[in-house]
């Protein structure tokens, strides 16, 4: 009679795998995410800051959110609409959440040798009504950044990054702009029509810039998540995405 033994499951570096967990699967995706938390409630915070090079209007956070574009254009070339949807509504929620966060922690009473709360308040108090634009613009615009960069996707059969790139960003950013600097404008202290174009056309133009200039980092970093997610290229014909 032949005995049949059973191989011993292969082990980590670390030791063998415990019992009893769940698996987690191998991706850089979860970390996607936690940078697209992590970067959303931070512009929402410098925002709240009106900045001014010369004639040039903008926000604290100009250096920050057109990241969260860069992220998503990568997210949506390597894993599909659905992945990046997820990832936009996770980091959606993140940003609402922070500003209920902050709404509560200004209305609990201050202890009387804290001295302050109105500096505290002057800060983060425009944060929620910042947040009310920047969620919206945000699930707006890269809803529509990463559709327009799936579907431009298939249309091209994977090829042509660049003009993915450049298309989804073009239309995503023109939505999430318009819609957070009419939210935005008057809460850092901008009044006029003029003043109010210049916020939303520097902003457009500015955003859409850093796109330009990061292309090479964006093409680095899709290039380097594909062949570590093993993604292999698609048929042509092939629905992508």
């Amino acid at each position: 009679m032949t005995h049949v033994t059973a191989s011993p499951a292969p082990s980590s570096p670390a030791g063998p795998e415990p019992t009893g967990l769940a698996r987690r699967p191998r991706s850089a995706y979860d970390l996607l995410v936690a940078a697209y938390c992590v970067i959303l409630v931070l512009s929402n915070i410098a925002a709240t800051k009106g900045v001014a090079f010369g004639p040039v209007l903008t926000d604290g956070g100009f250096f920050l959110f057109p990241l969260a574009y860069v992220l998503g254009d990568v997210v949506a070339e390597v894993y599909g609409f659905r992945p990046a949807r997820r990832a936009i509504v996770t980091s959606f929620a993140a940003g609402l959440f922070a500003s209920v966060v902050f709404w509560l922690v200004i209305a609990l009473p201050p202890a009387a040798f804290y001295e302050g709360q109105e500096a505290f308040e002057a800060v983060l108090g425009p944060v929620p009504l910042i947040v009310a634009g920047s969620l919206l613009g945000y699930l707006a615009g890269q809803l529509l950044n990463a559709f327009v960069m799936v579907r431009l996707k298939a249309r091209t059969g994977g090829r042509h990054l660049w003009a993915r790139l450049l298309g989804s960003t073009l239309v995503g950013e023109l939505v999430d702009t318009v819609i957070f600097c009419t939210v935005a404008a008057p809460i850092i202290g901008i009044s006029t029509a003029g003043d109010f174009l210049n916020y939303v056309l520097v902003g457009y133009v500015y955003k859409v810039l850093v796109e330009v200039l990061v292309l090479p980092v964006t093409y680095a970093a899709v290039g380097t998540l594909k062949r570590r997610e093993a993604v292999a290229a698609p048929p042509q014909g092939a629905p992508v995405g």
